[in-house]
């Protein structure tokens, strides 16, 4: 297995174990059970692995000194995914290749969940040894502003607005939705194993286009995948304004590849050390696990 193979294995395993145990060491209720049901068995970890990837250009032992910030992303992101399968939003039964969690938990909890995860993040930010009170405080501050990022993109993409540059308004979008959690996971973990501001910069503006990338791989997948390659149904996002809808599949596949060489162009400032965070960017797929 290459080192890269053996970083997403690594990563993936760890991050489920820890993840586990963050959630375990609540009380058993019905709200912790929706929790665990959306975080937990399943997706790429690919936001856990930029958060991972961008400290071990500044520290070795990043897997150890970023996890809380892994696990707290991916918590993050299982909270959004929640949200998105709501009938209020998306209305999608299906998320990485079970029930959305509300077809299997009472509404009420649902609803709760994801306030729940966001909480538990932060905790599991801010309550941790291994990096500095001011980078963890800091770190909590950048989770607060890409939540609100997140929010904001959501309501574009539910919204659908008409006026003005319509492609203008979907990158906005996906600036906000998608590439923003990739970009401030990146930029919090290399400041958590001591990256200095014009650094941090750097990799946030990888992140950002390699978040870019993957959600223009995402809108590829709802049309030439489906339940058993990527956990959801295809076509959940028929009539909304995608990449799909502006370019097509072939046009979106070329711009996908282009945000890619976008952000391993803002890696070029760093050596052999960034070489599994250009790894991420060079693999950026929709492929199953």
């Amino acid at each position: 297995m290459n080192t890269f193979e053996s970083f997403k294995t690594r990563v993936r395993k760890t991050v489920e174990q820890r993840l586990e145990e963050i959630l375990s060491a609540q009380d058993d209720t019905e709200v912790c059970r929706t929790a665990k049901y959306g975080v937990l068995g399943g997706g790429h970890r690919w936001r856990a692995m930029v958060a991972i990837a961008a400290g071990l250009i500044f520290d070795r032992d990043a897997m150890k000194i970023c996890m809380p910030l892994a696990c707290g992303v991916e918590m993050a992101h299982g909270a959004s995914l929640i949200l998105d399968d709501l009938p209020s939003m998306d209305d999608a039964d299906y998320r990485r290749g079970k029930p959305s969690a509300h077809m299997v938990f009472p509404a009420w909890a649902v609803h709760m969940a994801p306030m729940y995860l966001i909480n538990t993040a932060y905790r599991a930010v801010l309550d941790h040894p291994l990096a500095t009170a001011e980078r963890r405080l800091a770190g909590a501050i950048e989770m607060s502003n890409v939540a609100l990022l997140m929010i904001e993109g959501q309501e574009i993409d539910l919204s659908q607005p008409e006026d003005g540059d319509e492609q203008a308004t979907m990158l906005k979008c996906y600036q906000r939705k998608s590439g923003a959690l990739y970009a401030t996971a990146a930029r919090v973990g290399a400041a958590f194993c001591g990256a200095g501001d014009d650094d941090s910069k750097a990799v946030h503006e990888a992140c950002m286009n390699l978040g870019l990338s993957y959600q223009y791989l995402d809108d590829v997948a709802d049309v030439e995948a489906g339940l058993d390659e990527v956990g959801k149904l295809a076509g959940s996002d028929a009539g909304k304004r995608t990449a799909i809808h502006f370019f097509g599949v072939g046009e979106t596949k070329i711009r996908a590849q282009k945000y890619q060489d976008i952000a391993l162009s803002c890696l070029d400032r760093f050596g052999p050390e960034a070489e599994i965070l250009r790894d991420l960017a060079r693999h950026a797929s929709w492929a199953p696990v």
